[in-house]
């Protein structure tokens, strides 16, 4: 009978126990569920709240049939240039904040976007739904737009009738510095290499936004400092020294190049 009755309790606490689990298990899925529920519902409302307040001057990847149509640049464009930059999600929505609170060419990313379209107006989000917006556009999958299509953004480096185009010496004697700095460098941490892509990509804007360059001027410019936008990017955000190496490589090579074009 002693026997017996161990068993029934011992059968009963393992019951137990295992009820126990199955309720645990029940309910961290049921979390589970409405924590992937709630983000649907909150990437969802970004999404609207983009193409209501964005999408009335944004594409939102771009299309050749309505590049006379562009007054801005494409929304896939505006992730592709600050996300490299800013990995960190909050940093991301920080920088993205800022530059719709307060636009200028000091803080822009898209120098060539901004010469070419001039600067977005200042508009007075809502902040939260500002915030919710720039969260939208680091984490919304644009689809299968061909990244940097050159069709929309750049062409092809040529000449001018077969000679150089002809820039002010201020610009030649920046290119110049920036070419020494590269063959030079010799870094000792990855924030040393940051530091350089941050300083590269700052000289590259001040010759992209030179009111002085106009035109096909101006194109060829864009062109030829589109062709290396996303190296400097990647140098400035990489958290990989190997990396950094490769592309300050790939920067010393493509910059050999510029005399070819330009004097």
């Amino acid at each position: 009978m002693k026997t017996n009755l161990c068993i029934v309790i011992l059968l009963i606490g393992l019951i137990s126990c295992n009820t126990n689990q199955k309720n645990k298990v029940a309910s961290e899925l049921e979390s589970s569920t409405k924590d992937v529920a709630q983000k649907v519902e909150f990437n969802e409302k970004g999404y609207k709240l983009m193409t209501q307040k964005c999408y009335l001057c944004h594409f939102e990847t771009p299309d050749p049939s309505k590049k006379d149509q562009m007054i801005a640049p494409p929304m896939l464009r505006v992730q592709e240039h600050y996300k490299p930059t800013y990995p960190n999600k909050i940093e991301f929505v920080n920088a993205i904040v800022a530059i719709v609170k307060n636009p200028s060419l000091e803080k822009t990313l898209m120098p060539g976007a901004a010469k070419k379209f001039n600067l977005m107006p200042k508009l007075i989000y809502d902040e939260a739904e500002l915030r919710l917006i720039a969260e939208t556009i680091y984490d919304y999958d644009f689809g299968s737009a061909p990244k940097m299509n050159r069709e929309m953004s750049a062409g092809t480096l040529a000449l001018n009738n077969g000679e150089k185009w002809i820039l002010k010496k201020e610009s030649i004697a920046q290119i110049n510095a920036i070419v020494t700095k590269l063959n030079s460098y010799e870094a000792s941490d990855i924030e040393a290499y940051n530091q350089l892509g941050k300083e590269i990509f700052n000289d590259a804007k001040t010759i992209m936004l030179e009111d002085a360059y106009t035109g096909k001027l101006f194109d060829q410019i864009h062109n030829f400092f589109f062709s290396i936008e996303n190296n400097m990017h990647t140098l400035m955000s990489t958290t990989s020294e190997n990396e950094a190496k490769q592309q300050l490589e790939a920067l010393k090579t493509k910059f050999k190049e510029f005399h070819n074009y330009f004097e």
